[in-house]
């Protein structure tokens, strides 16, 4: 969950609401629509009943009822409605709707002067649910007062039909809302996210050496951060230029009395040669530890460094003749300094053209965030015993081959502080293949 970003945490946040808002929603908007429409059916029943109950008439003991009904769903076959008037325990009147059926009184008896309704009726005429409507009124016979009962049957498939229609197209809308209330939040987030996009942007180019601080327009309250962030840089770069002008104040300090110590006149073998070693160590350890990777540094095109040293090789070697191609990506860079990578790209090429026979190629690359400079020789190559102790942590490189000292020691100081790779290899044609590789 920590690696998702923010838009996609709000989409899943929003899709979870949803899944759980929009069910409910539904069941609840089906039970309000449920009891109001259930509520509308008890009211025309009781219309209807009430219908019945003003056409009927008892003569002494002789019910009477109109051939015609006003209510036109009881005059009307396979209409779903049934109505039923029972006198004394006997069908005495069914509606011309249900002229299909053979009535019998239903055990559904009320009180003189009560009503019930029943929403989920088992009929005896027929094996469907229905609502039924009950009620329950006293004539007045020869002899005494006599309750007439009156019911009010209506199959519930209608009913059901609307139901679940109704259920339908609110799922259909529920779910066109939530598509469109969905992409609202998206939209919303890539709004809200623009000035963090913004910022990440500026904060990219900055770290490529594109800008020196944040210079945008951001909301309110990105104002402490776009300053902290500006103050940061500031002392970054103030306090690098005060480390390198130490170190070079270091270093002219100390290499000012030990150039006087050995021009002096006389000086024996047994001094010289610890002064010698003195000077070559101040030199590795002041450029290891001024080298490394620069988050905010202008990043160096590699090829025309590669390409100056190659040139410079030529002179060097001009005796020997020898060929060296350089290929691959002419716009890959190299996020350092411009002289750590001469000082790496001159003492690899410089040991080739030692180990060469007649040709160098140095291949170029940047893919996956990786740097590779790769330099080939026709050489007799390095025996595999030593490619493994070169490749020991804390092994130094100036047992690589005759004669080079701090230069190889250097080049494993530098991968080091730019948290890069060596590889050392056979290559295709015999010799060896050194490989540097530096993030980017």
């Amino acid at each position: 969950m920590r690696k998702l970003s923010i838009k996609l945490r709000t989409v899943l946040f929003a899709l979870t609401i949803l899944a759980v808002f929009a069910p409910l929603t539904v069941v609840v908007l089906d039970d309000a629509y449920t009891d109001s429409l259930t509520q509308a059916k008890m009211n025309e029943l009781r219309l209807m009943n009430l219908g019945l109950l003003s056409a009927f008439e008892l003569d002494g003991d002789t019910p009477y009822m109109p051939e015609f009904l006003y209510e036109e769903q009881l005059n009307l076959p396979d209409s779903g409605y049934i109505g039923l008037i029972v006198f004394r325990n006997e069908v005495i009147w069914q509606s011309p709707s249900a002229i299909e059926y053979t009535l019998t009184p239903p055990n559904l008896r009320v009180p003189v002067g009560s009503e019930a309704f029943d929403e989920d009726f088992s009929a005896p005429f027929d094996d469907s649910p229905y609502f039924s409507y009950a009620f329950t009124a006293e004539f007045a016979s020869d002899s005494t007062f006599e309750p007439v009962h009156f019911y009010i049957f209506n199959n519930k498939q209608r009913f059901t039909e609307e139901r679940l229609a109704f259920i339908s197209t609110t799922w259909q809308w529920m779910l066109a809302l939530s598509g469109a209330l969905l992409l609202f939040i998206v939209i919303g987030m890539s709004l809200i996210l623009a000035p963090v996009r913004a910022l990440i942007g500026e904060i990219s180019l900055t770290s490529r050496g594109k800008q020196k601080q944040l210079n945008a327009s951001y909301p309110k309250e990105f104002d402490s951060l776009k300053q902290s962030i500006n103050a940061l840089l500031q002392a970054e770069a103030a306090q690098r230029a005060r480390y390198k002008n130490s170190l070079g104040d270091l270093a002219h300090s100390l290499k000012t009395p030990l150039a006087v110590a050995l021009g002096t006149p006389g000086i024996p073998t047994s001094a010289a040669e610890p002064l010698h070693q003195i000077d070559s160590i101040i030199r590795r350890q002041l450029k290891r530890v001024s080298a490394g990777r620069d988050g905010w540094q202008t990043p160096i095109r590699v090829f025309p460094i590669i390409s100056n040293v190659a040139d410079a090789m030529d002179k060097v070697y001009r005796d020997k003749r020898l060929t060296i191609d350089i290929e691959g990506d002419q716009n890959a860079y190299f996020k350092g300094d411009e002289t750590d990578l001469l000082e790496l790209c001159g003492n690899i090429l410089d040991n080739a053209c030692k180990a060469a026979e007649k040709s160098i190629t140095v291949h170029i690359t940047e893919q996956d965030n990786w740097l590779s400079i790769s330099v080939e020789d026709d050489g007799p190559g390095i025996p595999e015993h030593q490619k493994q102790r070169l490749l020991e942590r804390g092994k130094r490189l100036d047992t690589y081959t005759e004669g080079q000292g701090i230069g190889m020691a250097l080049v494993s100081d530098l991968i080091a502080a730019y948290e890069g790779q060596l590889l050392i290899e056979d290559a295709p044609r015999g010799g060896a293949q050194i490989t540097l590789r530096f993030p980017v």
